[in-house]
C-alpha cells in the first residue's frame, strides 16, 4: 500500500505489520536458549492476526526480522528494566509512545497505583486490547489508558484531551 499523509492502518498493513513483526520477534525470544525477557502475549497477537487473514512475511523478510531480533530483544529488556526501576523509585505514571503490540501494562510488575498511558494508532491499540480481553488477560498495572492517536499529527493534544478508554486491574 502506498503511503499518504492521512493514511490509516489496520493491524495487517503499514504500522500494523511492523507491530506484528516485532511481536513475532518477541515470541521467538521466548524460545531462545537464554531469553532476555518473557512476553507471554506476543504469540497471542500473532495467532489473532493469522485468524484475521494475516500471513507471516515471506522467508526473506523473516530473515531480516531475525537479523534485528537481538536489537529488539535488548531494547525490550532495557525498557522493561527502565519501567521497573522507575516504579521502584516512586514513579507511578508511564507514557509509552508508539506502543505497538508490546504488552508492558499487562506483563510487568507495576507498583500499586500505577497508570500506563499508551499512545499509538487506534487500530493497533484496539487490536491489542481486544486480543488480550478475548483471552481474559487483565492489565497488571492499576490503570491502563489507551490513547488512540496518529503520531504524525498532534498527539500531545490527544494526550492532553485524553480521548481514551481505561482498563482497570481486576
Amino acid at each position: 500500500m502506498a503511503r499518504t499523509d492521512d493514511d490509516s492502518w489496520g493491524i495487517t498493513e503499514g504500522v500494523g505489520q511492523t507491530a506484528l513483526g516485532v511481536a513475532w520477534s518477541r515470541s521467538q525470544e521466548a524460545t531462545s536458549d537464554y531469553p532476555l525477557f518473557t512476553d507471554p502475549y506476543a504469540q497471542l497477537f500473532i495467532d489473532a492476526a493469522i485468524d484475521r487473514g494475516w500471513q507471516q512475511p515471506p522467508k526473506y523478510m523473516l530473515e531480516r526480522i531475525r537479523a534485528i531480533s537481538a536489537y529488539a530483544a535488548s531494547r525490550t529488556k532495557w525498557y522493561d528494566e527502565f519501567f521497573i526501576a522507575a516504579g521502584a523509585g516512586g514513579i507511578t505514571q508511564a507514557v509509552i509512545l508508539a506502543a505497538g503490540l508490546d504488552a508492558r501494562a499487562w506483563r510487568l510488575p507495576w507498583v500499586d497505583g500505577s497508570v500506563v498511558y499508551e499512545i499509538d494508532q487506534p487500530k493497533v491499540l484496539e487490536f491489542k486490547t481486544q486480543t488480550l480481553a478475548e483471552h481474559d488477560v487483565r492489565p497488571a498495572v492499576s490503570r491502563y489508558v489507551a490513547i488512540p492517536a496518529d503520531l504524525r499529527h498532534d498527539w500531545p493534544r490527544a494526550y492532553a484531551q485524553r480521548p481514551h478508554y481505561a482498563l482497570h486491574r481486576a
